[in-house]
């Protein structure tokens, strides 16, 4: 045995089996308990005596000292590799100015593709690498990144290429995810159905074939892509191995979601405004819900991804940060949960789930992380608090002692031996 983690004051080791409905807010939480880990993997956790009855002598003991365990938090969807910052748009915002009139004056994404389009390899892993840095330090361990902000041949697998850097160099899990269909890029304003041949006949094969990407998605939103052109993409995607995702729903009802239930996807993004009747269609289709408050607070959205509604039909919820420069610039998993909470009305247990568990079915990894149980991966963050529903309640600082990922420490202080 590589560790043994004794005087934990609170395990989460969030329930068996679908979290979703009834069993939404499952932490499965344990007291006085410890977690023992070899090659990378939970091999006992649980009440402390009975892991230190199962377990041999390990190489490394450490204590918690009554803190509280919890999974690494799980982020589903960002869009973490950008060129630079919009926080004029921000300023703009609170004069008055909806997102939408922004980027129909050539901020919003197209301000992104500029930003990314300009800057070096160098400056752009640099930013990703400290927007990672700080990731890590409030106890995330996966994180999800999308292209979109290259939207051409060249720049998108430039921008996966660079993922895939980051993948080999950071100690945070990150999951890539191909988003050419991000915006029509302003060279093709007059050519939509040119531009999206080009994403399915020419950058979904290449991606693909390099193997650059574990998913595809599109916004599907009026105004970006109709549904028809998002199903274009996507059953190209699926035809070349790509598994799905689609932004659904952010400004309205305007077929996202109907077309997640459609094609079956993986998870269906934001969701501020679909329909709660909608919300069993995509439970019985096996889509994720991962729900965005950041986006929906900072852009001072007037609909809210109905929750409650959610839950109460079985749908399995993920909470994702949404880190973008221009919608949602946070990547503080701690401060969605509350939001998680505050603003779309779920219970803190509940948000915890989706940030870990739930976040991990989204990224289709719900059998192997997000959970601290048996045969799990050993990505765990000690906390200094006594319970988890403190986290959400004593929320703007970091309450992080301690995360590791697969059995091994990469941020924090030191903990102690017993």
């Amino acid at each position: 045995m590589d560790l043994l983690l004794t005087g934990i004051g609170v395990l989460a080791r969030m329930g068996e089996g679908p979290l979703a409905g009834p069993s939404q807010g499952d932490l499965d939480a344990v007291e006085g308990a410890a977690l023992a880990v070899k090659d990378g993997e939970i091999v006992a956790a649980g009440p402390e005596r009975a892991v230190r009855d199962a377990v041999g002598h390990p190489r490394w003991h450490l204590s918690a000292e009554g803190r509280t365990v919890l999974p690494g938090w799980v982020d589903a969807h960002t869009h973490l590799l950008f060129g630079g910052t919009r926080e004029d748009e921000f300023a703009e915002r609170i004069a008055g100015r909806s997102y939408q009139e922004i980027a129909r004056d050539g901020g919003g994404i197209q301000a992104s593709v500029r930003h990314f389009r300009e800057a070096s390899d160098r400056e752009l892993l640099t930013r990703a690498r400290r927007n990672l840095d700080l990731a890590l330090a409030l106890g995330t361990t996966t994180l999800e990144i999308k292209s979109g902000y290259g939207l051409s041949v060249e720049e998108e697998l430039r921008a996966l290429r660079l993922v895939r850097v980051l993948r080999e160099s950071h100690p945070i899990d990150i999951v890539p995810t191909f988003l050419g269909a991000h915006e029509i890029p302003l060279a093709w304003k007059d050519d939509r159905s040119g531009y999206v041949r080009q994403v399915v006949e020419e950058m979904i094969p290449r991606v693909a074939a390099d193997g650059l990407a574990e998913f595809c998605d599109v916004f599907c939103e009026e105004g970006v892509y109709t549904v028809e052109e998002s199903r274009a993409v996507l059953e190209a995607a699926r035809a070349h191995g790509l598994a799905l995702k689609i932004h659904a729903d952010e400004f309205g009802d305007t077929g996202g979601s109907r077309l997640a239930v459609a094609m079956r996807a993986v998870s269906a993004d934001h969701l501020h405004g679909t329909p709660p009747a909608r919300a069993r269609e995509l439970a019985e289709a096996g889509v994720v819900g991962v729900l965005l408050p950041g986006t929906s607070f900072f852009l001072g959205l007037p609909e809210k991804a109905p929750a409650r509604a959610m839950v109460e039909a079985g749908l399995p919820l993920a909470v994702a940060s949404d880190m973008n420069p221009g919608s949602s610039m946070s990547q503080s998993m701690p401060l969605m949960v509350t939001l998680a909470c505050t603003q779309l009305r779920l219970s803190p247990e509940e948000a915890v789930v989706a940030a870990t568990a739930g976040g991990a079915a989204a990224l289709s990894r719900g059998s192997r992380l997000g959970r601290l149980r048996e045969g799990y991966r050993a990505d765990f963050q000690v906390i200094d608090l006594p319970t988890p529903r403190l986290l959400p309640y004593h929320y703007g600082v970091s309450h992080v002692r301690a995360v590791f990922r697969a059995g091994r420490q990469v941020w924090g202080a030191g903990l102690h031996r017993p």
